[in-house]
């Protein structure tokens, strides 16, 4: 079956709306968890860190600071290349793969970044403070079967 017409611009606006509203979900989840700022990032992941090891913590990403911020701007500068190729007037798929895929790697370069400063924690923890933590941080994250 082809699409073509109206039925079949509106299935692309709709797939192009889709990927949108999930990409911006995903960079706010990232941001949730690595960005500053009240409610956000180092002070989320803290929030399940036992209250002696929260000056460490936050050592340790005030350490990493700079390298994530630039990391964080190359994801923002990515997001502005899909955000313009989105807002052409004609779209070109080549153009736009190539851009999502940008996005993609820098967001992925700012994950692991993420996983470098909590592998940098966990190191310097004492065991039983690390063990606590960790027990906290998977059952946040646990999927919860309902009944």
């Amino acid at each position: 079956m082809t699409l073509t017409g109206r039925k079949g611009t509106i299935v692309v606006v709709a797939l192009i709306v889709s990927v949108c509203i999930n990409l911006a979900a995903a960079g706010l989840a990232i941001g949730h968890r690595w960005h500053d700022g009240p409610g956000r990032g180092m002070w989320g992941m803290m929030r399940g860190v036992p209250e002696e090891a929260q000056p460490l913590v936050k050592e340790i990403f005030d350490a990493n600071r700079a390298e994530f911020d630039a990391k964080r701007a190359a994801v923002d500068e990515a997001r502005q290349r899909v955000a313009a190729i989105l807002q052409a007037d004609a779209i070109d798929r080549a153009e736009l793969d190539i851009a999502f895929a940008g996005m993609q790697q820098r967001l992925g370069e700012m994950f692991q970044m993420g996983q470098k400063v909590i592998g940098d924690v966990a190191q310097k923890l004492p065991p039983d403070i690390r063990k606590e933590w960790a027990k906290k941080w998977a059952e946040e994250r646990r999927w919860k079967k309902k009944d």
